[in-house]
């Protein structure tokens, strides 16, 4: 793990060793911490944070660029080959978007790129359209990792992969995987059927998912939350697919639906080894 240099700041923060008294983050360095907490502000610094010792921890074991540590207790992060800033319990509170935060923070470089599926004869990719939902958009990361895809593809619409409810949603699968950002996902979804990828959309209306024969490549696109998949890229989809559910309920959850779904893409990508 390598630190880098934080972003720019009028007043830098001090960094102290663990016997020092909490340092009072400068006024400028604490709005430039908490302007990560928004989508424009991320972007503009390249940054986001994260927020809680154990997301920390494995941003670190995962090997993400971590620009700065910050900690109300910097003894805990002994081990970790990184300078921390000692902060107090006040600012840790206006940095954390929840009601107890742990007090441990680091500001990780966005080094998400764009769509890369390399030279491999076999994926499986999760595109996102427009899910709306960062609790969502988390755990559909996570259902992606869990059940081996190769990437997930995050469109416009949906909530930033960076946001502070992603992260907290897809734990550690948020750095075990690829993850990229698409500003057309439609040309993003051409560029796959280009490369032999098979384009499958999740509808209620579609087959039942467990008589979908699986090809080598393929892109499992799941929609937004109310509206589902947009009409413009309905002429790009190959099939859809179905969770088969009881004539009483309306719907599924998209993260729950996902999972089903990859779970049987899973299955049958496992016994066709054999």
């Amino acid at each position: 793990m390598r630190a880098v240099q934080p972003p720019d700041v009028d007043h830098p923060p001090d960094v102290v060793n663990s016997s020092d008294a909490a340092q009072r983050l400068t006024r400028a360095r604490l709005r430039q911490l908490q302007r990560l907490r928004s989508a424009a502000g991320r972007r503009e610094q390249r940054c986001f944070l994260l927020d809680g010792e154990k997301l920390v921890r494995e941003s670190i074991d995962f090997g993400a660029t971590v620009a700065e540590l910050l900690s109300t207790e910097p003894g805990r992060w002994a081990a970790v080959d990184l300078a921390v800033t000692r902060i107090s319990r006040a600012d840790a509170e206006r940095l954390s978007d929840t009601r107890t935060p742990q007090g441990h923070f680091a500001v990780v470089r966005d080094e998400l790129a764009a769509l890369d599926v390399g030279a491999k004869s076999a994926w499986q990719i999760v595109a996102l359209d427009a899910v709306q939902d960062p609790g969502n958009v988390g755990a559909l990361v996570r259902t992606a990792a869990a059940f081996g895809a190769d990437g997930v593809l995050v469109g416009p619409g949906c909530a930033d992969p960076t946001h502070p409810r992603v992260l907290r949603s897809a734990t550690s699968a948020w750095f075990s995987l690829p993850i990229w950002r698409s500003i057309d996902l439609g040309e993003e979804l051409r560029s796959l059927k280009a490369s032999g990828a098979t384009i499958f959309g999740a509808d209620s209306e579609g087959t039942a998912i467990d008589r979908v024969c699986v090809p080598p490549r393929a892109v499992w696109l799941f929609g937004n939350e109310g509206a589902g998949l947009s009409p413009d890229l309905a002429p790009l989809l190959d099939r859809r697919v179905a969770v088969p559910i009881a004539d009483q309920v309306e719907s599924l959850n998209v993260a729950v639906a996902a999972g089903i779904i990859l779970h049987q893409v899973r299955r049958q990508s496992d016994s066709s080894r054999f």
